[in-house]
């Protein structure tokens, strides 16, 4: 099984985690939030992103077949969810933050630019960097939103159609607007749980480090009140592929996680927002994604975040320092090879996996922005209630179990009490594979653009 790797962070998340953890504010006034909740669904026949195979693709891809919003996906059919657009804005009377969140397959540099100067427009304030812009990882979201056109071509998201891509960013714009305007004076709590049962390891079948109850079992909660206790947002965040519903649906839904969202929403009230984590090879267990639409796993959670939030005492007193980091990964180094792409070491036709593993046959294009995004702008928040310090730190796409463990390590280093991994958050660049498992193969590996 795995356990923690004491592992070096990246000089990215290892700058902004030292300057959370030294710049502590020296003022600070009442703490407020204020939250939004809008429908954000886009029209029947959007292409459903997440999975390019099944009923969703095109028998004779990559020949397009255009429709009112696709080319190589097939139109969706209906709405099983509505597409929630939820914002949250902190306050703690010196700096403002604001965590947007969307039933969507993951999180789209232009997309997010293009909300941010909606929400300007209608008069948002808050300084970008101190936005982070996440997404759930739903695989029955919409697509035909993203710009990149590596993920369109797959195809997993489809062309983007820009007036599906205004459409969801005015909803985030004006989700943003309407929490700022919703501040109000309010008390909060964070805190860290194990939750285990719910998922599973999908590498386990070919990974020699994981098995399958390798999972990230850390369950974040932030708690929002008002002045009088009464609930205004709760947040979880949890590693979890949104695959309960298969390539053969073809109605737009939040999948397993939305679900929990609305049940807890039902059983705490207020706004329940959620924030992916480490989720590169972690899905729900078949049990988990049983009896839907509820979902077996999906109660569980709900039930889980109920009770652990109630255990949790909040205060005003409140300390919130966000940073902010842009780094350009540059162009990709993909390196394919059969052995990554296949899972092919010996054999195949004309023997050529045994020839290639001794020739490394590789193919090593280096695609620009044009294809996929590479200058992610990481966001880091600390926050600090009396001696402890709980940090969030957005990954720019789908980290694998063990880089969320060397990630939680160096934190833990550095003096965090807990650790918020926001995964899918700010950009969507593919997984991000630690080296064995990059070696080893299999889907995560070869989607693994950077090496």
């Amino acid at each position: 099984d795995i356990s923690p790797h004491t592992r070096m962070m990246s000089p990215t998340m290892l700058f902004s985690a030292c300057l959370l953890l030294l710049g502590v504010s020296l003022c600070s006034g009442a703490f407020q939030a204020g939250v939004a909740k809008i429908d954000g669904t886009l029209p029947i026949g959007v292409p459903l992103a997440g999975y390019n195979h099944g009923t969703r693709r095109y028998k004779d891809w990559p020949l397009p077949q255009p429709r009112n919003y696709t080319n190589w996906m097939a139109p969706s059919t209906g709405v099983m969810d509505p597409t929630w657009v939820k914002a949250l804005v902190l306050d703690d009377g010196s700096d403002l933050v604001c965590m947007v969140t969307v039933d969507a397959i993951g999180s789209d540099e232009n997309l997010n630019t293009l909300a941010y100067g909606f929400a300007v427009e209608m008069g948002f304030t808050i300084p970008v960097n101190n936005v982070l812009f996440s997404m759930s990882h739903s695989h029955s979201g919409p697509g035909a939103v993203s710009s990149d056109f590596l993920w369109a071509f797959a195809p997993a998201t489809d062309l983007l159609v820009p007036e599906l891509q205004r459409a969801l960013a005015q909803s985030m714009a004006t989700a943003m607007v309407q929490a700022l305007k919703n501040v109000k004076p309010a008390q909060f709590a964070v805190g860290s749980f194990n939750l285990t049962g719910v998922t599973q390891n999908r590498r386990a079948r070919i990974s020699p480090i994981v098995k399958i109850d390798s999972i990230d079992p850390h369950f974040g909660v932030i708690r929002v009140d008002d002045a009088q206790g009464n609930p205004i947002a709760t947040v979880w965040n949890f590693a979890m592929h949104g695959v309960c519903y298969g390539p053969e649906n073809m109605h737009t839904s939040g999948d397993i996680m939305g679900k929990a969202c609305e049940l807890a929403e039902d059983a705490i009230g207020g706004t329940v927002l959620f924030i992916n984590a480490d989720a590169g090879d972690i899905d729900p267990t078949s049990l988990s994604c049983s009896s839907p639409p509820q979902f077996t796993g999906a109660m569980t959670i709900a039930k889980f975040l109920q009770s652990q939030r109630a255990t949790m005492t909040t205060t005003t007193t409140v300390d919130l320092t966000p940073t902010s980091n842009v780094v350009d990964f540059g162009p990709t180094n993909i390196n394919a090879t059969l052995e990554r792409f296949n899972n092919c070491t010996h054999g195949g036709f004309l023997d050529m996996c045994s020839i290639c593993a001794v020739l490394r046959c590789d193919l090593n294009p280096h695609l620009g922005s044009a294809w996929i995004e590479h200058t992610p702008r990481f966001f880091g928040l600390r926050i600090t209630i009396g001696n402890d310090h709980t940090i969030i730190v957005s990954m720019p796409g789908e980290p694998l179990l063990e880089l969320g463990w060397w990630v939680r390590n160096d934190t833990a280093a550095l003096g965090f009490t807990t650790t918020f991994l926001a995964g899918y958050s700010n950009a969507h660049m593919g997984y991000f594979a630690p080296p064995i498992e990059y070696d080893v193969g299999g889907y995560e590996s070869p989607l693994t653009f950077w090496g």
